[in-house]
């Protein structure tokens, strides 16, 4: 489905959901029966051999044993075919059948924390939602429930999972309304259309991806089911879990009211950017100052969450609130979600919550928060030393070579290679901001090179300033081959702001982009002998080291190299080595293995593909040893 389809169905399905609820979950129900449905008739149909094999058993013996022995005389077609049925059938039982690991975080006791299981429980009646089974804290800023099942596809039991970070960034009151959303996220049909949804792409994801990994060779089995399904699926969903985050948000704001929650939302917005901006950017500078790591860094993050600036907290909420909702993310925004709860109207900035008098993680787990953080401390030492040493000596050679360049730089003679190292090497230490005015120069230098506004581009794109997509065009008229890298630059850009009509012209690219990159993907999954075959080009240094590499394998007459034809993405050659065996001598190895062998020796990323001449490469093999210069190795004396 192509990107403005799917725009475009998501904006009819939103419509559709607000004026017919229950008919819509009906439709987004009935669309995951079917994604099961196929699934599942793809396991019947497989076992469809197999009853046969014991029927024919059963009523006609000595028929189905004589039918049994003539495959075995065909062997060499009957073993490699049992492996591909075989394979998809236990990949396609274990996909669906695949236990569902647990959340990870420490299990919370009800004696640790009594007042927050009380709530919990209030609010479970109160919402008509399943009580979590389990209520677990790590040491992220987030909280979820998670609804999985007990065994296979069957069961359902409820995780809450709540992180201390979050719960020492707001009161009491705010974490009790995000506790309140979670909770409405498992009422009512929520937690039970999450849980199989989830399932359900999940099963056919993992089947996929073993598929993938055998060669696909069944795939005609599901792909244009899956092409066709998977893009309506997701769309409604999307709508469906977007309405149910809605629903959340009207819950909690009903259960602890608008104030709590909505101050929730801000506080969350503003104190998660200011880890990701400031506090974590003061341990990045502290590991670039020194090689010995920094110690109780779990306590100093949460510690720099109850700490509030006035002015970088309101110029944080004003860019969170002009971020507008999308089709990325089945949250509203945070200005959508606030207009619901009624919290704010458009007009002014909404109210910045004041200073809590204590944190949730003081008034909820006051017996155990000491004990959580030191846990927590040890585990983010223990994470962050392993590496500590090793960034800090990458930093000072990299800052050796920043200065290197920044004296030569003032002569005016850095070439448009030193000068985009300089700015990798300056935004890695320093971050975007800084490199800005080093790749000003390098376009002012170099206006003729495409590099130089590609990367200017997508800095300015990086820091929210628009004027790098005029970059990334410039840079894709210098340099056409950098179309698909400026436009995906360009479509994510666009996407975060909702600029939905503008991101089509660079969608349409992708889509069209991606539908070649299928189609070439596909014609190099294997070489034929009725395909078409021109000069190689491997390099002499691979020719140069086959004797070395092939030393000791006897049984190899000769090899040929060529390019195999191909019409999609010609400029990435598809190399197919020919490997041609002597007659066959008491001791030699089978073809199977000989082809591993050669396979393992010759990997260095040059070829792609590697044929053991059989009678059916004989005529191809003819007329690719007429190539000049296909014979990349004869066996001595042959």
């Amino acid at each position: 489905m192509k990107y403005d389809q799917y725009v475009s169905l998501i904006q009819s399905l939103e419509t559709f959901a607000k004026t017919n609820k229950r008919r819509y979950e009906l439709n987004v129900s009935g669309l995951i029966a079917l994604g099961y449905g196929y699934f599942i008739g793809l396991i019947c149909l497989l076992f469809v051999p197999l009853l046969a094999l014991i029927l024919g058993f059963w009523f006609e013996p000595g028929r189905t044993f004589d039918n049994l022995l003539n495959m075995v005389k065909l062997w060499w077609l009957v073993g490699p075919a049992l492996g591909v049925y075989f394979g998809f059938l236990g990949s396609a039982i274990s996909s669906i059948t695949a236990k569902v690991p647990d959340p990870a975080g420490r299990i919370l006791k009800q004696s640790d924390a009594p007042e927050l299981f009380e709530f919990v429980r209030t609010a479970c009646r109160e919402l008509k939602a399943k009580r979590p089974k389990i209520i677990l804290i790590d040491d992220s800023f987030n909280a979820s429930v998670a609804t999985l099942p007990r065994v296979g596809i069957f069961g359902q039991k409820v995780i809450m999972l709540l992180g201390l970070p979050l719960m020492k960034a707001l009161s009491a009151d705010q974490f009790k309304a995000v506790v309140a959303h979670e909770i409405g996220h498992i009422s009512g049909k929520h937690g039970s259309f999450a849980k199989w949804a989830y399932q359900m792409r999940e099963a056919w994801g993992r089947l996929i991806e073993s598929q993938e990994t055998m060669g696909n060779k069944l795939g005609f089995l599901y792909e244009k089911f899956v092409g066709r399904f998977f893009p309506y699926f997701t769309a409604y969903s999307f709508v469906l879990m977007r309405e149910h985050e809605k629903e959340a948000d009207r819950e909690a704001a009903r259960l602890v009211g608008e104030k709590a929650l909505g101050e929730s939302l801000i506080l969350l917005s503003i104190k998660g950017r200011s880890v990701e901006e400031d506090f974590w950017r003061t341990i990045h500078e502290e590991n670039i100052a020194g090689d010995v790591p920094v110690k109780q860094v779990f306590s100093r993050m949460i510690g720099s969450l109850s700490f509030v600036d006035p002015v970088r907290s309101k110029a944080s909420l004003q860019k969170a609130i002009e971020v507008p909702t999308d089709f990325n993310d089945s949250h509203p925004s945070l200005a959508d979600r606030l207009r619901l709860i009624g919290y704010w109207t458009d007009g002014d900035l909404p109210k910045m919550p004041g200073p809590a008098e204590a944190d949730a993680a003081s008034v909820f787990l006051s017996s155990i928060a000491a004990s959580l953080t030191s846990e927590f401390d040890t585990a983010w030492d223990e994470h962050l030393a392993t590496s500590w040493a090793d960034r800090h000596t990458h930093f000072q050679q990299s800052q050796q070579r920043v200065d290197e360049l920044a004296s030569k730089r003032l002569s005016g003679s850095l070439t448009l290679e030193e000068l985009i190292e300089a700015a990798a090497l300056t935004a890695e230490k320093d971050g975007f901001e800084a490199v800005v005015p080093i790749l000003e120069e390098a376009v002012d230098r170099f206006p003729n090179e495409a590099v130089a506004w590609f990367n200017r581009g997508g800095v300015r794109l990086s820091l929210g300033d628009g004027s790098g997509l005029a970059d990334l065009e410039k840079a894709v008229e210098l340099d056409p081959t950098a179309k698909a890298e400026a436009y995906q630059m360009a479509f994510d850009y666009l996407r975060s702001r909702g600029e939905l009509e503008n991101a089509k012209k660079y969608a349409s690219y992708l889509e069209e982009q991606d539908e070649i990159f299928k189609k070439a993907r596909a014609e190099r999954q294997a070489a034929q002998p009725n395909d078409s075959y021109k000069p190689h080009d491997l390099s002499n240094e691979f020719i140069e080291m086959i004797p070395k590499k092939l030393a000791g394998m006897d049984e190899i007459k000769a090899i040929y190299a060529a390019n195999k034809v191909v019409r999609y993405m010609p400029e990435h050659p598809f190399r197919v080595v020919f490997v041609e065996l002597r007659p066959k001598q008491k001791g030699d190895a089978d073809t199977a293995t000989i082809m591993g062998i050669v396979n393992k020796r010759l990997d260095t990323g040059e070829v792609h593909f590697v044929v053991i001449v059989d009678n059916s490469w004989r005529e191809t093999l003819d007329m690719i040893s007429q190539i000049p210069g296909s014979k990349i190795y004869e066996k001595p004396g042959s």
